[in-house]
């Protein structure tokens, strides 16, 4: 007969086994939200990477200003604003929005699962940088794709204790020039629905050449992003659905903005016309808000032939606001 006593340490020994599995299938803890020198940490544990152009060592900022790049861009966009801010007394802050050319998951890059990872992205930065920074007001400067993310987040993801000081939205994405049919979006809808990860470029939805598309005086889409390493040729049709999403709400959201508003805008921008620009604008009850337009300038402001004015332009905004 077999002496239980002997039994006992193989036993526990599966026992033990059993409990080492089940841990190993447990969801491991996430990273906690934080800010590093160049990268950050988001509210899912997701880490991207972001640019820091401080104020002179020694002076504190009189304001902070995050930055959000639009399509297929990244926060090296922003070059111009790390060189003009800081010396005026404005600390900025830039990150890589996920999904585009700079996410470290490359399979994620061009794709997006919901456009509220986003918004929720922008309110985690924002509620960092204002840790960083107590009793420093912090502005937003979205562009493009990166103004649908600052008028959404800032329209329905914080409230008014937190909101920033004031945001800028630079070549809004305020509608479409080129009309999509009610039944090509259902196509698309349905298409994104049945296989959400196909994939395709901008120019294919357009039914244009992405070389004659212009985004400064002087260079086309096309040839800009040839001599880009954050280019991205081709989005998922659940992101560009997203992207849609959004702009069928730019109406509610423009009209529960109370901060200061900024437009930044070009009569030649290739995604919205000028009447669409117009009237978002209108839309916004902000009592404090101001259009300007850059009549010799295309989609890429910071990069165009009236850039130094677009960034002197901004910095008058800010000083009245930082006060």
């Amino acid at each position: 007969m077999t002496n239980p006593v002997r039994r006992m340490p193989g036993l526990c020994l599966l026992l033990l086994a059993m409990l080492l599995s089940a841990c190993s299938s447990m969801p491991q803890a996430q990273p906690r939200p934080e800010l590093r020198p160049q990268e950050w940490v988001s509210y899912d544990g997701k880490v991207m990477p972001s640019q820091t152009w401080a104020v002179p060592v020694g002076s504190k900022p009189r304001g902070i200003v995050i930055a959000v790049h639009g399509l297929s861009g990244a926060s090296s966009d922003y070059w111009l604003l790390g060189e003009r801010l800081p010396a005026k007394g404005y600390t900025v802050y830039a990150y890589n929005v996920r999904g585009q050319g700079k996410d470290p998951v490359i399979a994620d890059r061009g794709d997006i699962k919901s456009s509220r990872q986003w918004l929720r992205d922008l309110e985690t930065f924002h509620l960092l940088v204002r840790r960083q920074h107590p009793g420093v007001p912090v502005f937003w400067y979205g562009e493009s794709l990166g103004s649908l993310i600052c008028l959404h987040t800032a329209a329905s993801r914080l409230n008014a204790r937190q909101d920033p000081a004031g945001i800028v939205l630079a070549s809004p994405v305020a509608g479409l020039k080129v009309t999509v049919s009610g039944f090509k979006r259902f196509l698309l809808e349905t298409a994104a629905t049945l296989s959400p990860r196909s994939r395709y470029s901008l120019g294919d939805l357009a039914g244009v050449d992405e070389k004659n598309i212009q985004v400064t005086n002087k260079t086309t889409h096309g040839s800009q992003m040839a001599v880009t390493e954050h280019h991205i040729s081709s989005f998922t049709l659940r992101l560009l659905t997203e992207i849609g999403g959004l702009l069928d709400t730019n109406p509610n959201a423009a009209k529960r903005l109370r901060m200061p508003v900024l437009f930044l805008a070009t009569p030649n921008d290739i995604l919205s016309s000028p009447d669409q620009v117009q009237t978002l604008f209108s839309q916004v009850r902000s009592p404090s808000k101001r259009l300007l337009w850059y009549t010799r300038s295309y989609h890429l402001l910071l990069h165009d032939v009236q850039r130094e004015e677009v960034a002197q332009d901004l910095a008058r905004w800010l000083d009245l606001r930082a006060r």
